[in-house]
């Protein structure tokens, strides 16, 4: 196989594999699966956000295609991971904001004004959002036994929240 092929391939798949990772997470969540192995999955959906870019920009094999994909697989797991919370009890106000947060951005990713983002993202901000929200539902898998961190965890919530919605306010204003 062409080695250029074969970077393309790496990357795509591990761009692809974050999607599917979320789906499973989804689909095992809520069913008699050791807490261990439905974290596994959950964190390996997770990290490959963040490998993923990070392998394509070191291979140099960036392509609109996984720029979609990695989009994709980013809202997969945040919108799986708001419905994992909103089940799991959590106060559904955060969640609300984070959700509304995503799809105004979503929205703003897209417009383009000669050939300038509107609202350009930011990697390392995103990144930080990204892993505080995916952090703290981790931390929500992991306590799904006894639940004693619930409150500690909703205040997780809540800190993302109030990030994501000052973290929008001041790119809209």
């Amino acid at each position: 196989m062409d080695p250029a092929r074969a970077r393309i391939l790496l990357v795509t798949a591990l761009s692809v594999s974050r999607p599917l990772a979320a789906l499973i997470f989804a689909s095992i969540a809520f069913q008699d699966v050791k807490t261990t192995a439905v974290v596994s999955v959950y964190l390996v959906a997770a990290f490959t956000d963040f490998l993923d870019g990070y392998v394509a920009r070191r291979l140099c094999v960036t392509t609109f295609f996984g720029r979609i994909v990695d989009l994709i697989g980013d809202k997969a797991l945040t919108v799986v991971s708001l419905l994992y919370a909103a089940a799991r009890d959590v106060d559904i106000r955060p969640l609300a904001v984070i959700a509304v947060r995503e799809i105004v951005m979503l929205g703003a990713r897209i417009l383009v004004v000669d050939g300038t983002p509107v609202l350009p993202t930011s990697r390392v901000f995103g990144g930080a959002l990204a892993s505080l929200l995916w952090g703290v539902t981790a931390l929500l898998i992991a306590d799904r036994a006894d639940g004693r961190l619930h409150e500690w965890i909703t205040a997780g919530y809540w800190l993302c929240a109030i990030a994501m919605f000052l973290n929008l306010t001041f790119r809209v204003v």
